[in-house]
C-alpha cells in the first residue's frame, strides 16, 4: 500500500471515489480534448445527449477522443514515463510484425507449392549468422534481430536482391526443414494461420485403455499440473500483438462482426444471424465490445485507451477475456482458417494497465469515469433508491456496478460465504498490482463471484475476480454480505420493508439430477457441482486445509458440457495433491502416535483405500525427487493413467459436445493435460465392489441407425472407475418459487419474462434481442422484481452472458423505477440504512459455551437469520478463513456444517446452535472467540409439522435433540401432549434437560453407558438401546403415562442408522402397538455443502416405493431434512454419509495432534 499524491487540479485519492471529483476529471478531459480538436468536442457532446450516431462515425469519434486519456492518465498518477515505456516496447514489435507479413507470408510461403531446389537449413543458418553479424544486429531477441535485418534489406530491395532471397530461402527452409522448425519454434514471425475443420478442431488419436477405445491428445503439446496455481499464463506481449496485426479493423466499414455478430447478408439485418458449419449461431460478442477499435489503439501503443475502449461497453472485463469467453473469436470474419485471439488481446490490454503504477487505481477510475461511454460516463448523484441483488456471480456484480453508477444504493447477497477484503486494500490506493494478487494454490477463496469463484477452475486467473470485488467494495453505496439464502434469509416481503425498491434475482443454476440408473449415487458416485465446490470454497486441495474430499482413481466423467472438461483436469490436480497430504500427514501421526493408533478404527475397505494412497504418494514423491535432480517440473501425467486416469464419457459423438461446439480450445486444453474422452456411451448403471463403492461405469454403446441418428445398441462397455462424476447440466434455480408459491409466473422451468410495461413475452435465445423480459410477473404496489444471467433463459449458458444480462438489464430496471429514480436522496438516511444493514446481515458471536461433554453452544447475534427460522429448519455454520488462526502450517478453518436450529429469538435477533463434537470441523467451535463474525446461513430446509391437540412421540438422540429443543416449545405451544424418549451414549452428554422437562409431559431418558437419573418424578430412565426402551415402555415394563396405541403422530429425529431402526421396530415388533397407524417422519441428516436447495447435490438422497422398496426418485435433502418415514433409502443414506471415511478419520487425527502438540485456546 501507498499514499498517491495525484498531478492534475489538486486532486487527491478521496476525490476519484466521490462525484464531484469525477467530474472535474471530466471537465479537464473535454477542455483538453476541446483544444485540440473543437468539432470533435461538439460532437462527443452532443454522443452524450443521446444523437444519434452511425457506427463507422461513433468508431472515429471514439478513436479521435481516445489517445487523450493516455496523456490525462500519465499526468493524474505521474505515469508519464511508464506509459512511454510501454508505448515504446509495444511498437518495438512492429518489424518482427513486418518480417512476417513481407518475407515469411507473402515470399517464403508462396513459394512452398513451388518445385524448388533448396540449400539446407544449417546452411542458410550459418549464412544468416554471418549477415546478422556484419549489420552488428546480434542480440538475444534472435527473432528481433532477423526481422531489423529483413527491414534494412527491403529500404532498397532492388540493391539488396541478392540477400533478400537468401533470407527468403532461410524462411522456406525454416517452415519445412525439422532443424528449421526448431529453430524458430516459439516464434511468432513463423506463426501463420492454419484452416479449420469443424468436424476436426481437436487434434485426438484413438488409444484402447481397459479393453475400451478413448481419445487422447496428439497435438504434441503436453501440459502437466502440479497443483492449482494457475494453469495458463497467457501469451507474451509480442504474441498479442502479432493478434493484434492479424486483424482487419473492420469497424471503419461497420463490418466487425466480432462484435455485431456474423450476418446471413450484411445489410439486411431481417435474415438474421449466420450459423457455422456446427450450427451455432455466431452472435459476436454479448456486450457488442468496441473490439477493432480496441485493436487499433493497442496496435498503436495506447494502452490505457485500449482498456477505456473495452470498459465502454464492459467495464466488468476482468470477468471476461481469455479462458472465458469466445464468442468473438467465432464471428471473427476469419470463418476458414484461424480467428483472431481476441479473448488474449482483451486480456492483455487489462493486464498491461494493471502491470503500470497504479494500474489497480486506473482500472477502478475507469469503472466509475470512462468518457468514451454515450452513458454513464460519469456516476450519478445518490437517488435514494435501494436495490437488493440476490446473487453476487458474474450477472449480479455486473448489474451492481451499473446501479451504482445510476445513483442507486446497492445490496448485495449471496448464499456463499464471502471472506470480506483486508481494509488496507479497501480504504487505500493500491501502487502495485501484486499487493492484491494471490497464488492460486494457497489465495483465500473469497465466495465472491458465484459460479466463476467455485465454478470455474484454475485455468482463469482469478486475481481478477478480486480486483472486481474491489472496486465495488469501495463504492460508498455498495454492501455485500454472503450466508443469505433468498427464500429464506431474507423474501420479497422482507426486502420491502428493509426499504428496498427493486429486487433483483440473480442466483443462477441448480437443480442438477441424480442420473436414473442402477447404483447411482453410490459412494465414489457425485455430481460435478458438488466436487468443484467442494475443491474450490472448502480449500481442500491446499496443504494448510482440514476439508475432507476423498477421490479415487480412475475417475469417469459423465457429459460433454465444459463442467465436465473443468471436473475431469480438477480431478487429476485434485488426486496428486490428495494423496500427497495424506502422506505427508500420516508420517507425522505415525510417527507421534504410533501405527496402530492410526490405523485403529479402519475397515477393511478403508484400510485398502489408506495403503493404495500411500503407495501413490511414495510414488509422486519419488516423482518430485527425480524431476528435482534432473532440474525439471515434475509430470504426473504417466502416474495418474498407469492408475487409470480420467475420462470424459458422453453419449454423443465429441463434436456434438456443447464444450466442443462452443469452446473447443478447453477441449483441448484439457486434453494437453492428460484427460481421455470416450464418446458414444450412454451410461446404464453404476457397477459396485463388495463393500457398495463404485468400480465402474457400465454403459451402453451408442450407434448410428439407418437415419444416421445414434441410439443405444446392445453392446456393453465398462469403464473402471473409483469416482464417477455427473456433469449432466443444470436448470435455472427457481427455488424461491417452490418455497414461495405463487409470486412468480413460471413456465418450462423458469420465471415467465416480462417487459417494463408488465407485458409477457416469449423466451429468445437470442441474448442481443431488445425484448427479452428481464421481468418476473412480481407487480405490487409499484414494485418490480427482476431476473438475470442464468437464471434467465435468453443469458444462460455463459459467464459473459451473464455479464451481458446485468449490462443490459440496468436501463429497464432504471426505467421501472421512474421517475422515482431522479430523485435526490438524503446521505443521512442512507447511513442509518446502511448501519442497519450492517447489523442484520453480518452475523457475530455473542458467546461460546460447553453444554456437555462433547457439545458445545454458540449464541449469534443474527437478526435476519433469526427472523424467519420455523421448530426444524437447519443452519449453515462455518468460520471465515482470514480470521482462522494457523497452527503448524494448518488452518483451522471449517467445513460447512449443516446444524438444527436449537434456540432462536426473533425479537432478540439471536441464534443458539449445538455443536456436537463428532468431526474436525465441529471440534473447531469450541476454538471460536466471541465477538468475531462468523458465517451463519439460513434458515433452510422445511420446518416441521406443528400439529395441534395431539399426542405426540418423539424418539432422539443427541443429534436430534438439538433439534426438539426448539420444536418441543412449539408443540407443547399448540396444545400438543408429548412423551420424549432422547438418547445418550453416557450421561456426560446430556444437555438442556431442564429445557426438555419445560417442554415435555414425559421424558424417557436413555443412556448406553450408565443411568441417566430423572429430575422429575413423572420421567423415566432406562439404561442400554433406545428401540428396547420403546419396547420395554410399550409393554409397560417402565411404567409411564402414555399409551403408544393413543399416539397421533410420531417423530424420529437423529442419525440415519437410528431412524432406520426406529422405522423398522415400528413397522415390525411395535406396529400393533401404533394402532392408530399414525402418520411418522423420520429425519434425513445426509452430508450437506451448499444448503441451497438444489445448487451443489451434495445432499441428493433416494426415496422408494415403500410396498416395493424399489427407488423412485432423488430429493435435495436440505430442502427436505423430515421425511415421511418410509420413503427414505436409508441404506444409500448410510453410505452416502461415508463418502468420506478414510479422509475424515486421518483429518480428525491430525487435528487431535495439533491440540496435543500446541497451546491452542479452546472451551
Amino acid at each position: 500500500m501507498s499514499s498517491l499524491s495525484l498531478g492534475l487540479l489538486g486532486l487527491g485519492y478521496a476525490d476519484l471515489q466521490s462525484v464531484d471529483g469525477l467530474a472535474r476529471l471530466d471537465a479537464e478531459f473535454l477542455a483538453r480534448f476541446k483544444a485540440v480538436d473543437p468539432a470533435r468536442h461538439e460532437q462527443l457532446l452532443a454522443y452524450r445527449a443521446g444523437q444519434a450516431l452511425t457506427p463507422t462515425d461513433t468508431s472515429e469519434l471514439l478513436l479521435a477522443c481516445a489517445p487523450l486519456l493516455d496523456d490525462l492518465i500519465g499526468s493524474l498518477f505521474g505515469i508519464e514515463k511508464e506509459l512511454a515505456t510501454i508505448r515504446h516496447s509495444t511498437l518495438a514489435h512492429n518489424p518482427v510484425l513486418a518480417f512476417k507479413k513481407q518475407f515469411v507470408a507473402r515470399r517464403a510461403r508462396r513459394r512452398l507449392t513451388k518445385k524448388e531446389e533448396f540449400e539446407t537449413f544449417a546452411e542458410r543458418a550459418q549464412w544468416l549468422r554471418g549477415a546478422l553479424k556484419t549489420a552488428g544486429l546480434n542480440s538475444d531477441d534472435r527473432e528481433l534481430a532477423v526481422a531489423r535485418f529483413g527491414e534494412q534489406l527491403l529500404t532498397d530491395e532492388k540493391a539488396n536482391a541478392d540477400p533478400v532471397e537468401k533470407l527468403t530461402r532461410w524462411c522456406i527452409r525454416a517452415l519445412t526443414a525439422d532443424d528449421g522448425k526448431a529453430a524458430v519454434r516459439g516464434w511468432v514471425s513463423f506463426k501463420l494461420p492454419e484452416g479449420i475443420d469443424p468436424a476436426n478442431l481437436v487434434p485426438i488419436r484413438v488409444v484402447a485403455v481397459d479393453g475400451v477405445e478413448r481419445f487422447e491428445n496428439a497435438s504434441g503439446v503436453s501440459r502437466p499440473r502440479d497443483g492449482f496455481h494457475l494453469t495458463d499464463l497467457r501469451m507474451d506481449a509480442r504474441s498479442v500483438q502479432n493478434e493484434v496485426n492479424y486483424c482487419v479493423y473492420c469497424h471503419d466499414h461497420d463490418g466487425d462482426f466480432c462484435s455485431k455478430g456474423f450476418p446471413e447478408k450484411k445489410g439486411q439485418p431481417e435474415l438474421g444471424i449466420k450459423k457455422n458449419a456446427l450450427g451455432v449461431p455466431l452472435d459476436g460478442c454479448p456486450l457488442e465490445e468496441k473490439i477493432s477499435e480496441m485493436h487499433s489503439l493497442k496496435r498503436d501503443g495506447q494502452t490505457v485507451a485500449a482498456l477505456a475502449m473495452i470498459m465502454v461497453d464492459n467495464p466488468m472485463c476482468p470477468a471476461t477475456g481469455h479462458r472465458i469467453c469466445n464468442d468473438c473469436m467465432k464471428a471473427c470474419i476469419y470463418q476458414k482458417q484461424d480467428p483472431v485471439n481476441i479473448p488474449q488481446i482483451e486480456t492483455r490490454c487489462l493486464t498491461d494497465v494493471l502491470a503500470l503504477p497504479y494500474g489497480v487505481e486506473i482500472y477502478d477510475l475507469l469503472t466509475r469515469w470512462n468518457p468514451l461511454r454515450a452513458k454513464q460516463w460519469l456516476p450519478k448523484p445518490y437517488n435514494g433508491k435501494k436495490v437488493l441483488i440476490t446473487g453476487l456471480g458474474p450477472a449480479g456484480f455486473t448489474l451492481a456496478h451499473h446501479l451504482l453508477q445510476e445513483g442507486c444504493a446497492v445490496v448485495g447477497v449471496d448464499g456463499l460465504k464471502i471472506e470480506s477484503l483486508p481494509e488496507e486494500l479497501v480504504n487505500n490506493p493500491v501502487r502495485d498490482y501484486r499487493n492484491l494478487e494471490e497464488d492460486l494454490d494457497t489465495r483465500v477463496m473469497s465466495g465472491f463471484g458465484g459460479v466463476a469463484e467455485y465454478g470455474i477452475t484454475v485455468r482463469w486467473d482469478k486475481n481478477f475476480l478480486k480486483l472486481i470485488y474491489l472496486t465495488l467494495a469501495r463504492r460508498a453505496r455498495f454492501q455485500a454480505f454472503g450466508c443469505v439464502r433468498f427464500g429464506g434469509t431474507v423474501t420479497l416481503d422482507v426486502a420491502w420493508e428493509l426499504g428496498f425498491d427493486h429486487v433483483a434475482i440473480a442466483v443462477g443454476a441448480g437443480l442438477p439430477s441424480a442420473l436414473p440408473i442402477p447404483g447411482s449415487l453410490a459412494r465414489g458416485m457425485r455430481q460435478a457441482a458438488d466436487f468443484l465446490m467442494a475443491l474450490q470454497l472448502t480449500g481442500a486441495a491446499k496443504n494448510a486445509s482440514l476439508a475432507n474430499l476423498q477421490v479415487r482413481l480412475p475417475a469417469v466423467v459423465i457429459g460433454g458440457g465444459l463442467t465436465g472438461i473443468d471436473t475431469a483436469t480438477e480431478v487429476q490436480a485434485y488426486y496428486i495433491k490428495q494423496v500427497e497430504k495424506t502422506l505427508t500427514r500420516y508420517e507425522q501421526l505415525v510417527a507421534a502416535q504410533g501405527e496402530a493408533h492410526v490405523r485403529h478404527g479402519l475397515d477393511v475397505e478403508s484400510l485398502d483405500v489408506l495403503n493404495e494412497y500411500l503407495a501413490h504418494g511414495k510414488l509422486v514423491r519419488a516423482e518430485r525427487k527425480l524431476a528435482e535432480k534432473e532440474n525439471r517440473q515434475p509430470n504426473f501425467t504417466s502416474l495418474i493413467q498407469q492408475w487409470g486416469g480420467v475420462t470424459v464419457a458422453y453419449r454423443r459423438k465429441l463434436s456434438e459436445s456443447p464444450a466442443y461446439q462452443r469452446n473447443h480450445e478447453e477441449v483441448i486444453k484439457a486434453m494437453e493435460e492428460g484427460i481421455y474422452y470416450a464418446e458414444a456411451l450412454s451410461p446404464s448403471s453404476a457397477a459396485l465392489d463388495e463393500y457398495s463403492h463404485v468400480a465402474a461405469l457400465v454403459c451402453k454403446r451408442m450407434k448410428e441407425n439407418a437415419d444416421g441418428k445414434l441410439v443405444e445398441s446392445d453392446e456393453q462397455v465398462r469403464l473402471p472407475a473409483r469416482a464417477i462424476f455427473v456433469a449432466t447440466g443444470a436448470r435455472p434455480n427457481i427455488a424461491y418459487h417452490f418455497e414461495h408459491r405463487g409470486s412468480f409466473e413460471v413456465e418450462s422451468g423458469h420465471y415467465k419474462p416480462h417487459e417494463v410495461d408488465g407485458a409477457a413475452v416469449a423466451v429468445n435465445r437470442h441474448c442481443k434481442t431488445v425484448d427479452f423480459g428481464p421481468f418476473t410477473s412480481y407487480q405490487k404496489e409499484g414494485r418490480r422484481v427482476s431476473y438475470i444471467g442464468d437464471t434467465h433463459p435468453t443469458f444462460a449458458g455463459s459467464v459473459v452472458k451473464a455479464v451481458a444480462s446485468g449490462y443490459r438489464t440496468y436501463p429497464k430496471i432504471m426505467a421501472a423505477l421512474g421517475e422515482r429514480a431522479t430523485e435526490e436522496g438524503d446521505d443521512m438516511e442512507y447511513a442509518a440504512f446502511r448501519e442497519d444493514m450492517q447489523d442484520m446481515f453480518q452475523p457475530r458471536l455473542i458467546s461460546v459455551q460447553r453444554c456437555a461433554s462433547n457439545a458445545v453452544e454458540l449464541t449469534i447475534h443474527a437478526p435476519m437469520a433469526a427472523r424467519h427460522f420455523k421448530p426444524g429448519q437447519i443452519y449453515r455454520l462455518q468460520n471465515y478463513e482470514r480470521l482462522s488462526p494457523v497452527i503448524d502450517g494448518t488452518r483451522l478453518q471449517t467445513e460447512t456444517m449443516a446444524i438444527t436450529g436449537s434456540k432462536v429469538d426473533p425479537e432478540q435477533g439471536t441464534v443458539r446452535l449445538i455443536v456436537l463434537e463428532r468431526g474436525a470441523s465441529s471440534r473447531l467451535a469450541a476454538t471460536f472467540r466471541p465477538g468475531e463474525p462468523i458465517a451463519l446461513m439460513g434458515p433452510s430446509g422445511t420446518s416441521a409439522h406443528i400439529p395441534h391437540n395431539q399426542t405426540l412421540l418423539l424418539v432422539a438422540d443427541r443429534i436430534g435433540a438439538t433439534g426438539v429443543r426448539a420444536l418441543a416449545p412449539a408443540l407443547k405451544a399448540a396444545g400438543n401432549k408429548l412423551l420424549f424418549f432422547i438418547s445418550f451414549r453416557n450421561p456426560g452428554e446430556a444437555f438442556c434437560r431442564e429445557e426438555f422437562e419445560q417442554a415435555c409431559d414425559e421424558i424417557v431418558w436413555v443412556s448406553h453407558e450408565g443411568e441417566i437419573v430423572p429430575n422429575r418424578s413423572q420421567d423415566l430412565s432406562y439404561t442400554g438401546d433406545v428401540r428396547n426402551a420403546l419396547k420395554a415402555y410399550a409393554k409397560g415394563k417402565l411404567g409411564g403415562a402414555f399409551k403408544l396405541e393413543k399416539m397421533d403422530r410420531l417423530y424420529f429425529m437423529g442419525g440415519g442408522c437410528l431412524v432406520q431402526r426406529l422405522r423398522d421396530v415400528r413397522n415390525n415388533e411395535l406396529k400393533e402397538y401404533f394402532a392408530k397407524n399414525p402418520p411418522a417422519t423420520g429425519s434425513v441428516y445426509s452430508s450437506m455443502q451448499c444448503m441451497l436447495k438444489g445448487v451443489c447435490s451434495q445432499c441428493l438422497q433416494w426415496q422408494v416405493d415403500p410396498a416395493t422398496g424399489k427407488r423412485t426418485k432423488a430429493v435435495f435433502a436440505c430442502s427436505w431434512q423430515d421425511q415421511p418415514l418410509d420413503l427414505p433409502d436409508y441404506d444409500s443414506l448410510q453410505e452416502r454419509l461415508a463418502q468420506n471415511r478414510l479422509s475424515e478419520h486421518l483429518t480428525n487425527l491430525w487435528l487431535q495432534h495439533l491440540f496435543a502438540t500446541h497451546k491452542i485456546a479452546k472451551v
